[in-house]
């Protein structure tokens, strides 16, 4: 079988599961993804390199290269490949189980795939729609209306390698210059979705990290800060960000667009501080403490968010409503503070007991996410294997 990834990002479940096809002596996989070089240089391709053809999908010949190969079955994540579909399109969106793809979006994405493999609205014989669990699986036909002979209930491809990580903290402290093994690490994501702000109505932005820096220093913990692609953000909010790194002791700045192994952050740290980013729902799989920031005041109506078009950052107006996410804000698998002095209070408890929050987490993953016991890639590759035919 033939297997063509069209990565947007390379990262997460899609990383996970090209691993598990690469190692299948019965499949042929071509990876296309973006920005290569940086990749190629993270510490996942060193602990597991592919063995399988990479190319960057910004090279003019992609697209060809990827019709010359003839895939069986092409797996995009996010956008759907421009470069025609033979055969069959395994699909998975990778804001979800936390994040609402808007209705906009959705629009586009069925004319997209409608023009490649087909209605999806209908049973398809072409399409599969990758799901976390029920809550997912049933978003998908309630709200993409996908047919539900579309979807499959897979779970996480990748929960296998937050189980079992490739590589170890001694493993990374050459790449992140820093202490892993001898010192805590505070886990800092920043989302581009919030503008300019951080904490959002936690506080002053500038006076939560001023306690939060005196904390990391006080009990020399490390600082990394966790970051999308550069050129997400304004740059006001870049130059705060570098202010802050500078005032800690011992930090790392970590752009996506030039490191983009993610799960090494995961690994690295000892309690995650993240805005509700689908990135802290991996977090809990690590049974570190996760420490939420709410996004925005619940009593606003509307809400003022960064997108990007046509290259440019401008801002979006949106009705603040539970729209944005998949569940509530009392729905996680961490803890939530509800001010800046109650976030400094769970840093310090995250940082002396490990297991802080642990309950939550193993809950949320046990009602949102099926069967995450180290093998979900495996059932995968056999499940497509049997689609494909």
């Amino acid at each position: 079988m033939k297997v063509c990834i069209w990565s947007t990002s390379f990262q997460a479940d899609t990383l996970a599961l090209a691993l598990a096809l690469d190692q299948d002596p019965e499949i042929e996989l071509l990876v296309l993804t973006k920005n290569k070089a940086a990749l190629v240089e993270e510490p996942v391709s060193k602990f597991r390199p592919l063995q399988c053809e990479l190319l960057d999908r910004d090279l003019d010949d992609c697209e060809a290269v990827a019709k010359e190969f003839k895939p069986d079955v092409v797996f995009a994540d996010n956008h759907v490949p421009s470069f025609p579909i033979p055969h069959k399109f395994l699909y998975h969106w990778h804001g979800l189980p936390l994040k609402i793809r808007p209705a906009k979006d959705l629009r586009s994405y069925h004319r997209q795939v409608e023009r490649q493999v087909g209605s999806v609205k209908k049973p398809n014989p072409r399409y599969l729609a990758q799901c976390y669990g029920q809550v997912d699986y049933d978003h998908r036909i309630n709200t993409w209306k996908l047919s539900p002979d579309n979807c499959c209930m897979w779970g996480s491809a990748y929960s296998d390698l937050l189980l079992s990580p490739p590589y170890t903290k001694a493993d990374l402290e050459d790449y992140f210059q820093l202490d892993l093994t001898g010192r805590k690490t505070i886990l800092l994501s920043i989302t581009w979705h919030f503008g300019d702000q951080i904490f959002g109505p936690l506080g002053d932005d500038d006076a939560i990290f001023d306690e939060l820096v005196k904390t990391a220093n006080e009990s020399g913990a490390n600082v990394i800060f966790s970051l999308h692609d550069k050129y997400r953000y304004i740059p006001g909010m870049l130059s705060k960000i570098e202010s802050w790194s500078a005032r800690c002791n011992q930090s790392f700045i970590k752009y996506k667009s030039e490191h983009a192994d993610n799960l090494a952050d995961l690994v690295a740290s000892d309690v995650m501080i993240c805005s509700f980013s689908s990135f802290i729902v991996w977090h809990y799989f690590t049974g570190k403490p996760s420490l939420h920031i709410l996004p925005f005041d619940p009593k606003k109506i509307f809400v003022n968010m960064p997108t990007i078009k046509k290259k440019q950052i401008r801002s979006l107006w949106r009705r603040n409503s539970s729209n944005l996410w998949m569940y509530p804000f009392s729905e996680h698998g961490g803890v939530v503070p509800q001010d800046g002095d109650e976030l400094i209070r769970d840093l310090n408890t995250a940082l002396e007991n490990p297991a802080y929050g642990r309950e939550n987490a193993e809950q949320f993953i046990r009602n949102r996410i099926v069967q995450a016991d180290g093998n979900t890639s495996q059932r995968i590759v056999t499940d497509m294997k049997a689609w494909a035919g």
